[in-house]
C-alpha cells in the first residue's frame, strides 16, 4: 500500500526548523536579534508548516 497523504516533504521541515532555532535563540538571548526577527521567525515557521500539510508537495 503506497501512502498518497500531504505530509510535509523534508525541506520545509528543514526550514520551518531553522525558523524555530532562530526564535528560540532570540527568545533565550543566546544571539541579539532584533524582537520584529524573532517573532516573524515564529510566525512564518509555523504558517509554512500548516500551508505545507494542506498543499500536496510542498
Amino acid at each position: 500500500m503506497r501512502f498518497s497523504g500531504k505530509a510535509p516533504t523534508l525541506v520545509t521541515w528543514i526550514i520551518s526548523l531553522v525558523l524555530f532555532l532562530v526564535a528560540l535563540a532570540g527568545h533565550f538571548g543566546l544571539v541579539r536579534l532584533g524582537a520584529p526577527l524573532a517573532s516573524w521567525s515564529w510566525i512564518i515557521g509555523f504558517a509554512l508548516l500548516l500551508v505545507a500539510c494542506r498543499v500536496k508537495g510542498l
